[in-house]
């Protein structure tokens, strides 16, 4: 792996829109759908092939496709297929969505759309799932999508783990790499716990370095052919200049998204899910 880490910014070329606006019917205790807002808001297929039209004419190369989730932990993106596939066919963007819980119809239909990467969150607690998330979830629904995705569903999957999401805690965490030994991923990004005014969180204290450094070195020791990723979901200012500048020393991070400390190298105007051999 690389000894250092590449870097991703991707806005404006690689924007993140939402499919629902700023609704979710979750609510989960970390968000409570106040991240939607920080999104591109699009609330119809229309508007979504106006917007993919603007991104192209302004240089982008394509955008993730998130959204609020329904009861089901699933997005409702069923309406976005014939937008998606047209944009795809019209003007070459990539896209990748967050699809949440998918079933092999589902899978495929994304596929079939023309969705280049699949980011799925590995939520391997049942407690997490159903009081944290307010799903009717078990973990083991969460296994079964997973190899639903990888089965059926789009060419990359891309692997999330958002760390502390257990009121800052870290346990189930480890079980997540445990299972992604069986599917190599190309990448597995690891978000961590952002405390939001206006949630239930808003005052947790998020993991400490020292434990983010030990989930990061069992992941490095365990998933040998990954490329680890420390996504754009954390806390910023001394937090993250600290943990950056550990993962780094210590050789654990390969791609780090909008980074707080100064990284040499070039940097890549894209999501950093995108795979190597996609980058233009």
């Amino acid at each position: 792996m690389c000894a250092v880490p590449k870097v991703y910014v991707p806005h404006p070329k690689y924007p993140t829109v939402s499919i629902t606006g700023s609704k979710c019917e979750l609510k989960c205790d970390y968000c409570r759908g106040l991240v939607l807002r920080t999104m591109v808001q699009i609330e119809s297929p229309e508007r979504f092939l106006s917007f993919c039209k603007r991104l192209k004419e302004r240089g982008g190369i394509g955008c993730l496709i998130s959204g609020g989730f329904n009861k089901e932990g699933r997005l409702p993106f069923e309406p976005y297929i014939e937008a998606i596939r047209c944009a795809k066919r019209d003007l070459g963007l990539t896209f990748s969505i967050h699809p949440g819980i998918l079933d092999k119809d589902s899978a495929t239909q994304l596929k079939d759309s023309g969705i280049d990467i699949t980011e799925f969150y590995v939520v391997l607690s049942d407690n997490v799932l159903r009081n944290v998330m307010h799903t009717k979830l078990s973990k083991d629904d969460v296994l079964k999508a997973l190899d639903t995705i990888y089965t059926y569903g789009p060419r990359y999957v891309s692997p999330h783990i958002t760390v502390g999401s257990d009121y800052g805690k870290i346990s189930w965490e480890y079980e997540a790499i445990d299972v992604l030994r069986d599917y190599d991923p190309y990448v597995l990004i690891f978000l961590i716990l952002v405390p939001i005014e206006g949630t239930p969180m808003a005052h947790v204290k998020p993991p400490s370095i020292n434990d983010l450094v030990n989930l990061f070195a069992t992941a490095r020791k365990k998933l040998e052919n990954t490329e680890l990723v420390l996504g754009c979901m954390r806390v910023r200012g001394k937090y993250t200049q600290t943990l950056e500048s550990e993962l780094i020393q210590k050789g654990l991070v390969d791609r780090v998204a909008v980074p707080y400390t100064s990284i040499p190298g070039p940097i890549i105007e894209a999501c950093c899910s995108l795979p190597d051999s996609m980058r233009k």
